[in-house]
């Protein structure tokens, strides 16, 4: 469990900084970071929707690797982060083996210093900051050590200093240059599986605050209605659960619904390469009363069908008594 906690979380870090940066050298100290107003901060508009996206594509490697066991649905972790800052380089650079000329860049990852320096795929680099990376040979574990020297160059840079990598392109010696640009990431709490999972095991405590309802996704929508299936991504910010259901026990009260379409491609007029480029999730307020489910669907918006942005909205279309212990 230790290994994998370590591993989510530097993936996480990772990715989180930027999709696909094959290293980014972080200072968890963060001492030179800019000074930011946490109650005032305002996150830019899709910065939950990106996040959300990058978090499922992370985790399905993980899964799809093994790194979160033999059965990911029984996870339960905490990870938690400082705040960090974070030297995006933006290489993909071949570790896999030692070389005597230098650090081969496979890759380019958009944003990173290496872009704005020049660098491009199929260059050779030589040194950095006037430091050889030629003919360094391996650690004891039979790793280069060229790419860590690298590594570590970049990371005892401060923000804005400069950053020079000698290369070798085409048999020509190029001089690269650039100030270091870091980024600044916030602190983080990730928690996955039994940890963010709403259950009916808070029933004692919603007893004493008015009692229960439920919320479902359960797809009984009538589709004359231009009423469709929904799928529950979060109640008030947690995860639903257990993983199978389709109701979910909670508190009676307001509760916020992050809703997700499910809407069959038949009844839509765009492909679905459009869908997937402008899904998003929508939020849906429900003031739910004890005793009583709440049924969420997608609805079709019929004037605005055709718009890949804005063709449907979460809807609690139906409620029924149901007893909630």
């Amino acid at each position: 469990m230790k290994t994998n906690r370590l591993l989510l979380r530097t993936t996480l870090v990772l990715a989180i900084c930027q999709s696909g940066v094959a290293f980014a050298t972080t200072d968890t100290a963060a001492t030179d970071a800019p000074a930011l107003n946490a109650i005032s901060a305002q996150a830019p508009p899709n910065a939950e929707r990106a996040l959300h996206e990058e978090m499922h594509r992370t985790l399905l490697r993980l899964a799809e690797a093994g790194a979160l066991g033999n059965s990911p649905e029984r996870l339960a972790l905490d990870v938690s982060e400082p705040a960090q800052r974070s030297n995006n380089l933006g290489l993909l650079i071949d570790s896999s083996k030692a070389t005597a000329d230098g650090v081969h860049v496979l890759g380019i990852t958009p944003g990173g210093s290496a872009e704005r320096m020049g660098v491009r795929t199929g260059d050779l680099v030589t040194a950095v900051n006037s430091r050889s990376l030629q003919n360094l040979g391996v650690d004891a574990e039979q790793r280069p050590l060229a790419p860590g020297v690298l590594k570590n160059s970049v990371d005892q840079l401060k923000d804005g200093e400069p950053l020079q990598l000698a290369v070798r392109r085409d048999g020509k010696s190029l001089a690269l240059n650039a100030p270091v640009h870091a980024l600044y990431l916030p602190a983080m709490r990730l928690q996955l599986g039994a940890a963010a999972l709403l259950t009916a095991s808070a029933g004692g405590a919603t007893e004493a605050t008015g009692g229960c309802g439920r919320i479902s996704q359960f797809d009984v929508a009538p589709r004359q209605q231009n009423l469709h299936r929904a799928v529950i991504i979060s109640i008030d910010g947690k995860l639903p659960g257990p993983q199978g259901q389709d109701a979910f026990q909670v508190p009676a009260g307001q509760h916020s619904v992050e809703v997700a379409e499910a809407i069959e491609s038949r009844y839509l007029p765009f492909n679905d390469i459009a869908r997937t480029s402008n899904r998003r999730y929508q939020k849906l307020s429900v003031d739910v009363a004890a005793n009583t489910t709440y049924l969420i669907a997608a609805r079709l918006i019929p004037d605005k069908r055709t718009d890949p942005k804005a063709y449907w909205e979460p809807v609690m279309w139906k409620q029924n008594a149901e007893t909630c212990n």
